[in-house]
């Protein structure tokens, strides 16, 4: 296919009225991956969890699809991380979905884009009726009475949720470089929408190569395909009605096998385009390089342990042991988390200490010093950190406080242009500037920046920034704050995790508030229903 017909070709990649809006759809996906990244007990990208989100999502999601009900529904995070990797691969999906639960009369095998990347806890009414007593969130533990995974031990067969589960690991890596501000830039995004319809052209002259994206057009073709409509009606438009919507199976390649795809792929659209491919704002961060707050100088650090450890992995091994043996593809290992973690990790921590601290201070005005202060501050911080294990305080629902500031907007991609120079990297301010403006991340950067003993600090005030940041500026407040988590560790995993918090949390304070939902102190895990307010799930 020659240059002379890339207009046409363009043109038919966004069809007046029908080009979806992936620009503004594209923080959605994010918030999707963020919350993904932040799933406790060893992740959601492999292992235990990741096979009991494809069972529950082939089992009672697509049965709440085909009858109809899942239309205007948000299901929980792990089934909409599941069904999201499912999309990934069109043709599978759509051959999958038809096989196991065709779908009634007027019913589709696609999500609407308001529900493309949806999640949530509010609708245990509907859940029941195609799921009975299994909970709607969290998902039930290893060897208990509703494990969806019990079945494969079992020796049961399903249609294809060993396959989901075993592709989920492939998506735990994009996040890392998308946490980035200007990924959330409006301009850059806008561009970015720009540089995918090049490269599906590309794709269409070249149907046999293996090409690569870069971070800003993969974020772009990754929104598409989980809209799998559009996507689906686009790549027969361009690559012809009977050919299979294209697959992005670069996700499948290793290191090595990237690396010289990826350079085809440039050398390929700089032939085609006459501009380079990728600079320092496109180019996909190294995995080795950790994100600010996920490294070994994050002043949060040593709280990371609640995202990875089970405090309950004794007592639950033996049924994860038997259920890696059968579907050994999906326990390949740790998987690193992209950093969205830490980030998390750092938001609630800085949130939780801010009203104690300035209760204790009258408002930071009197008794700042005062090692009592501290003491109190530092305890009820890590007990929000500690209940994290225990799917407590989770972003586990899309309208939560924290994701709704991921959010596009102006002003992150100041340059207005990609440098062809120079390696991609994390700065310092990253922590502070991707979030909408917010009082908890104040002071955060100034704190990564003198990490190591907290030089450069001494002269910044509590008044200059949130009070967690500038406790913890102090590396002998961190290693009290260690302290204190270990502590409450011990006290959630011995007496249970509502034990804890009444203990730790000062009085008045014992219910923490998240966006709408009040905790409640019973010891997870059980199989019980939902462990929240039922005024709250409405």
């Amino acid at each position: 296919m020659g240059a002379d017909t890339d207009g046409w070709l363009l043109e038919l990649v966004r069809p007046v009225g029908e080009r979806p809006p992936l620009a503004a759809l594209a923080p959605h996906l994010l918030r999707l991956f963020h919350a993904a990244d932040c799933f406790p007990r060893g992740g959601l990208f492999s292992g235990f969890y990741a096979v009991s989100a494809a069972m529950r999502y082939e089992r009672y999601w697509l049965e709440l699809m085909a009858d109809g009900i899942a239309a205007s529904a948000k299901p929980p995070l792990d089934v909409a991380f599941a069904w999201f990797v499912h999309r990934q691969d069109p043709a599978d999906y759509q051959r999958s979905v038809m096989q196991v639960h065709a779908p009634a009369a007027g019913q589709s095998v696609h999500p609407q884009p308001g529900q493309a990347f949806s999640f949530g806890v509010f609708m245990p009414k509907a859940w029941g009726t195609v799921a009975g007593g299994h909970p709607l969130w969290p998902p039930p533990a290893p060897g208990s009475a509703f494990d969806a995974t019990a079945p494969l031990v079992h020796g049961e067969q399903t249609a294809f949720a060993p396959r989901v589960a075993a592709a989920m690991s492939r998506f735990s890596w994009q996040l890392h470089t998308w946490l980035r501000p200007h990924f959330l830039d409006q301009a850059f995004l806008r561009r970015a929408q720009d540089r995918y319809d090049r490269f599906l052209a590309l794709h269409a002259d070249h149907p046999a190569a293996t090409l690569v994206p870069t971070a800003d057009i993969a974020l772009m073709w990754h929104t598409h395909v989980a809209l799998s409509s559009s996507y689906t009606a686009t790549c027969r438009q361009l690559f012809g009605a009977q050919a299979e919507p294209w697959r992005p199976d670069y996700v499948d390649l290793d290191l090595q096998q990237t690396a010289a795809a990826y350079g085809e792929t440039a050398r390929l659209y700089a032939a085609k385009y006459g501009e380079p491919y990728d600079g320092t704002d496109t180019g996909w961060l190294p995995q080795g390089l950790p994100y600010p707050l996920a490294s070994a100088a994050s002043p949060i650090a040593f709280a990371l342990r609640v995202f990875d450890d089970n405090p309950q992995q004794a007592k639950q091994q033996a049924h994860i042991d038997k259920l890696a043996a059968v579907l050994p593809q999906a326990f390949s290992g740790p998987v690193p988390r992209s950093g969205a973690h830490a980030l998390y990790a750092a938001w609630l921590a800085s949130g939780r200490a801010i009203p104690v601290f300035n209760d204790l201070t009258c408002g930071k005005c009197c008794f700042t010093s005062r090692k009592s202060v501290r003491k109190e501050t530092l305890k009820h911080t890590v007990t929000s950190l500690v209940s994290l294990a225990y799917f407590l305080e989770l972003p586990a629902w899309d309208t939560h406080d924290y994701m709704e500031g991921i959010a596009a907007r102006s002003g992150l991609w100041p340059s207005g242009s990609s440098r062809a120079c120079g390696p991609p990297a994390f700065l310092p301010s990253d922590v502070e500037r991707y979030l909408l403006a917010d009082e908890r991340m104040v002071g955060l950067a100034a704190t990564l920046a003198g990490a190591g003993g907290g030089k450069g600090l001494q002269a910044l005030p509590f008044g200059g920034a949130a009070p967690l940041w500038v406790l913890l500026a102090q590396n002998a407040h961190v290693v009290e704050a260690k302290g204190h988590l270990d502590k409450a560790w011990a006290e959630a995993a011995n007496h249970g995790v509502g034990a804890m918090r009444a203990c730790n949390q000062p009085r008045g304070r014992r219910r923490s508030f998240d966006s709408g939902v009040y905790y409640y102190g019973p010891t997870y895990y059980t199989t019980s229903p939902l462990y929240y307010g039922d005024a709250a799930l409405g």
